[in-house]
C-alpha cells in the first residue's frame, strides 16, 4: 500500500503487513498457553488484566512520554535516548511515512520481556509476570490499532473516534508535548499534560 488507507478494511490490511502485530498476537499467546500449563487461571487474573485495560491512558502516558518521547524520568531525570525515540521523532517529522506507523517484532518482543522480567522480580512469580505481560500486550495492540486510524484517512460517524483522531493530530501538528494519550486521555489528565483549552487541530 503506497498511500495512507481510506477505510477500516484497508487499515485493517495494512495492520496486519507489519511484523507488530503478529508479534503481539504471539506473545498473547505464550502467554496464555504459560498461564493454562502452568498455574492455571484464577480471579486476580482477570482483575489485573482489566485493569490495563480501564487504567491503558496511564500505560499509553509513559510509553509515549518517556520511552517515544524521552522526557526525563521523575527524581532521576534521565531522559532514554533509545533507538526507539529518534525513530519516533522521525515518525513526527513525517507522520505520513507509512514505514513509521507501525511497530516492529522487535519492539514488541523488547517491551514485552522488560514487562515479565521486572513483573518477575517486584512480585517474585512468573504466573504473576505472564499476567502482566498479557494485560500489557491486550493495550498494545488496542494502542497500535487506534494510533493506525488516527493516521488514516477514514471518515468517522463515532464522536468518541473522530475526538481521539483529533487530539492525536493536534500532538503531531500543533503541541507536542501534550495529549501523549492514544485510545484515552486518562493519562493526560492525570499527569497534566492535557491542557484546559484544547486548540482546533490545525488543517494540514
Amino acid at each position: 500500500m503506497s498511500s495512507l488507507p481510506v477505510s477500516y478494511p484497508q487499515m485493517l490490511k495494512f495492520l496486519l503487513q507489519g511484523s507488530g502485530i503478529w508479534a503481539m498476537l504471539l506473545v498473547a499467546m505464550a502467554a496464555i498457553i504459560w498461564k493454562t500449563l502452568s498455574s492455571g487461571w484464577f480471579w486476580w487474573d482477570a482483575l489485573v488484566i482489566s485493569g490495563f485495560f480501564v487504567f491503558r491512558g496511564a500505560v499509553e502516558w509513559v510509553i509515549h512520554s518517556w520511552l517515544y518521547h524521552a522526557n526525563p524520568l521523575p527524581f532521576l531525570g534521565l531522559r532514554l535516548n533509545s533507538d526507539t525515540h529518534r525513530q519516533h521523532i522521525e515518525h513526527h517529522e513525517n507522520p505520513s511515512d507509512l514505514a513509521r506507523l507501525l511497530i516492529t517484532w522487535k519492539g514488541v518482543v523488547v517491551l514485552a520481556a522488560l514487562v515479565f522480567v521486572g513483573a518477575a522480580i517486584l512480585f517474585r512469580s512468573a504466573d504473576v509476570a505472564a499476567t502482566m505481560v498479557l494485560g500489557f500486550v491486550v493495550v498494545g495492540i488496542m494502542i497500535e490499532v487506534v494510533h493506525l486510524i488516527c493516521h488514516c484517512r477514514i471518515p468517522h460517524r463515532s464522536a468518541v473516534m473522530q475526538r481521539l483522531v483529533r487530539l492525536h493530530r493536534i500532538h503531531h501538528h500543533y503541541d507536542g508535548g501534550n495529549f501523549y494519550g492514544v485510545s484515552s486521555s486518562l493519562g493526560d489528565r492525570w499527569f497534566g499534560t492535557y491542557p484546559d483549552i484544547v486548540p482546533r487541530e490545525p488543517h494540514d
